[in-house]
């Protein structure tokens, strides 16, 4: 039997903590919240906004320092959607150059930084199962499984341990829109009693979430920070027009 307790959302809230301290200096005041309204996400300083995927009262965990941070959107049914961004980390990162430069920037932000700063302080012995580079939304982007044990804000109750935490198998996209690098996760599959064992990133269709981040991502607009202006985006234009 599966069933969501939401005493595990004390573990959910490391993550922007972890983020925000690896990947920024140590901040000298409390890291900031954003603001839902009607469903509708904005976070600290209107760096962006996004529609929430889970409805207008999901359980929501967020937390940033200035242009460093991440939210993430809960449910009861262990559905899960999240937003990390940082600062580009390459200062070739969003620029017009080949694709194949675009998208090594991308796996880097991803392998050097977001996967050792964010995703195995979460949860150690996280990794990546597979990876490739990809167009989303006409743009080069990064696409990733990542594995992380007892990774998931679902638990099974196992008859003879009791109560055991599942793995995670998160599905990301990676991008850079201005001068910030974002992530879009998910979970690639929400663990069920019918679905049970070790999710097959070799096998065709491992990619299947993406439909899911598109929609997401649709949902989203970005402000036009100062270091965008040599490539300006109206402030409050969605990412889906």
């Amino acid at each position: 039997m599966l069933f969501f307790r939401p005493g595990w959302i004390v573990k959910l809230a490391d993550f922007p903590v972890a983020i925000a301290l690896a990947l920024a200096a140590p901040p000298a005041h409390a890291l900031e919240q954003g603001d839902l309204q009607s469903g509708l996400y904005t976070a600290p300083g209107h760096l962006f906004t996004v529609k929430s995927p889970l409805g207008l009262r999901p359980i929501l965990v967020d937390g940033f320092d200035r242009t460093t941070g991440a939210v993430t959107f809960l449910n009861e049914a262990g559905q899960l959607f999240g937003v990390v961004c940082t600062p580009n980390l390459d200062i070739l990162a969003g620029a017009d150059i080949d694709f194949e430069t675009n998208a090594a920037i991308l796996r880097n932000w991803l392998r050097e930084a977001t996967l050792p700063m964010f995703f195995e302080r979460m949860t150690p012995g996280s990794s990546i199962l597979r990876e490739e580079p990809a167009e989303f939304e006409g743009q080069a982007a990064w696409v990733a499984i990542i594995h992380l044990p007892r990774g998931s804000p679902m638990i099974r109750n196992d008859p003879e341990i009791g109560p055991v935490r599942q793995d995670s198998w998160r599905g990301v996209v990676v991008f850079s829109r201005g001068s910030q690098t974002y992530l879009l996760m998910t979970e690639a599959r929400v663990e069920s009693p019918e679905a049970r064992g070790q999710f097959d990133a070799a096998a065709a269709g491992w990619d299947d979430f993406l439909p899911r981040l598109t929609e997401f991502y649709r949902g989203m607009s970005f402000k036009a920070l100062p270091e965008m202006q040599e490539r300006p985006q109206p402030e409050g234009q969605h990412a889906g027009t």
